[in-house]
Parts: C-alpha cells; sequence; structure tokens
C-alpha cells in the first residue's frame, strides 16, 4: 500500500517554484498584535489586509487551510523535490492520520472529510480511514503500511488494543522519526528530522520531570541528543538540563518548553531559507504556514482569554 498519493509531474521548474513561494512567504503574518490584541481573529483574517494562505474562521478550518496549502505546493513540485520533501509531507499526515481515527472511534468519521479531501495520502490509505469500522482494524491496516518502509513498525497496531489510541499516535511518530533518519535524506532535510527528534525527546523529558508520570519515557533515536545524556537526565532528575537543551533563555518562563523548541527549528530554518538556490526556502515557508496556523487556532480557540496568556504560548 502507498503511503502518499502519486501525481503527474507537471514539469514546473524549481525556480518557478521558489519565486512562488518567496512570494507567498513574504504575505505571511509577521506583526501578530492586530490579532492578539483585536477584539475578533477572524475580522483581521478576512480584512483586505491579509494576504495569506487562510480562508476558514476556525480554529479546526485553519489546519484545513495548512493541508490545502501543502497540498498546493506539492503538486508543483517536480518529482525530484518530492522525492527530497516526502518525508516531510508524510510527518504531516501523520496527523490526519490521527485526526481520522479519532472520529473512528468516537463514531463520526464522516467527520474528518474535510482534513482527508485534501489530505496528499494515496487513495489506499483515504479508503481505510474512510471505510474501516473500528480503531483496532485501521490500525492495523496502518502498520501494514508503514511496515513497509521499515520493520519497526510491526506490533504497533497491539499498542493501541493495550494502551490505547495515544500511545499509537505517539509510538507511530516516534518510529516513523528514527526510520526516516535511517534512510537517505537531503543534507537540510536529515537536519530538520534531527530537530524534530531532539524536541520530541526534550518534551517526554519535560513532561516526565514535571509530571512524574508511571512510565519513564524511551530516547527516539537519530537525533543529537546521545541515550547516555537522556538516561543520566531521567535518573537524576535533571530538570535544569532539559531546560538547558530546549534552548531556553535566562529571562524566559520554564514553562513554555515547547514554545523553545520551535522557536529552534524556526531560527535554524530562517537561516537556511536565506539561501537563493537551495530548497531552504521552500522548507522555511512550509514550516512558517504551520506555526502560523497554530498560532491562529491558538487565537480562534482562546477568543475569551487574558491577551497576554495567549500572546505568551504563541511562536512568535
Amino acid at each position: 500500500m502507498e503511503l502518499l498519493r502519486k501525481f503527474e509531474d507537471r514539469g514546473y521548474p524549481t525556480d518557478y517554484l521558489l519565486s512562488r513561494v518567496k512570494g507567498k512567504r513574504s504575505r505571511l503574518i509577521s506583526d501578530w498584535d492586530p490579532l492578539v490584541y483585536g477584539n475578533d481573529p477572524s475580522g483581521y483574517l478576512s480584512s483586505a489586509g491579509y494576504k495569506g494562505f487562510v480562508r476558514e474562521r476556525s480554529a479546526e478550518g485553519v489546519w484545513r487551510d495548512l493541508t490545502h496549502e501543502y497540498r498546493w505546493i506539492y503538486l508543483r513540485m517536480n518529482e525530484e523535490l518530492r522525492g527530497i520533501f516526502g518525508p516531510f509531507f508524510l510527518y504531516h499526515e501523520l496527523r490526519v492520520i490521527f485526526i481520522c481515527l479519532r472520529h473512528i472511534h468516537g463514531g463520526t468519521a464522516a467527520s474528518a472529510e474535510g482534513v482527508l479531501s485534501s489530505s496528499l495520502l494515496s487513495d489506499d490509505m483515504k479508503k481505510v480511514l474512510r471505510r474501516t469500522p473500528d480503531v483496532i482494524s485501521a490500525t492495523d491496516q496502518i502498520e501494514g503500511a508503514f511496515s513497509q518502509l521499515s520493520g519497526t513498525f510491526d506490533g504497533i497496531s497491539a499498542l493501541c488494543s493495550s494502551y490505547g489510541l495515544e500511545c499509537f499516535e505517539r509510538e507511530l511518530t516516534s518510529r516513523y522519526l528514527a526510520a526516516v533518519l535511517r534512510g537517505r535524506l537531503h543534507p537540510l532535510m536529515r537536519s530538520f528530522f534531527v530537530l524534530m527528534i531532539d524536541s520530541r525527546n526534550v518534551l517526554a523529558l519535560f513532561k516526565f520531570l514535571r509530571l512524574n508520570p508511571r512510565a519513564a519515557p524511551t530516547c527516539i533515536p537519530g537525533g543529537s541528543i546521545t541515550e547516555a545524556e537522556y538516561s543520566g537526565i531521567m535518573s537524576n532528575k535533571d530538570l535544569q538540563g532539559v531546560l538547558r537543551l530546549s534552548g531556553r533563555r535566562d529571562d524566559d518562563p520554564p514553562q513554555n518548553i515547547e514554545k523553545y523548541l520551535y522557536r529552534n527549528v524556526t531560527g535554524f530554518l530562517r537561516r537556511a531559507g536565506r539561501d537563493p538556490l537551495g530548497i531552504g526556502p521552500l522548507l522555511d515557508y512550509l514550516w512558517r504556514c504551520s506555526l502560523e496556523v497554530m498560532n491562529l487556532s491558538l487565537l480562534l480557540h482562546g477568543r475569551e482569554l487574558d491577551r497576554e496568556l495567549i500572546r505568551m504560548e504563541m511562536i512568535l
């Protein structure tokens, strides 16, 4: 079973797509204050001043717009670029898979059609997510599809039966990231996925030390944090070590660790995005689109919350 849908190569030159993306990148939101402190963020999105890709006005809808935007980019990539960016797009599609699984679990599978219709998942994968009547059958078929990438996915469906859907989602993501790093990748894409693994490892350590769950997390291999360093932080309950790995500055509040991890990735990709001849501008744009939607979703969900509190949570 294919994981991503195959589209005809329309022959767009890379330079053409880079030019279009640079124009789109200039229309991303740079000043968030009018949305944070204004009366209605959806009003700003409807105004003539907003030129971006978001068309929906709900917290769920803006994520559908991100899927539409990613599809627009993917369709204009040639085969070489699709080969380079395939791991990134499949990583994004994990979220689509998880949304669909939650709807299957809740008996509302039809409600996921909006995000699934513009998804880059293959027709076979969409059929599984549309027609499979229960989560266990769906996760079993998903395991079979991902096992074509690596044998490390074998047995992952059983985790859903034993420990629930959240455990399956967490393990599928971790095993996917580790499998990607074992394959052949463009150097920039490899650096990006190392950062993704580091971020998940640091966040898992932080949650373990702050919330003290019964089950200790395991280190996802392939990142820059070694097993020894990971185990040492966990056994010594070294919260300061976790905060140091997160890139937190001295004046940053310790609770916003996820924000600092995203900030690290943003800084790296902004530097890569300055290369006019490489793929950096493309990856930078895709990442910044996801952050824009993340911030918009937070604003739309938190209309009634304190504005300063919302601003502290945003990735700026």
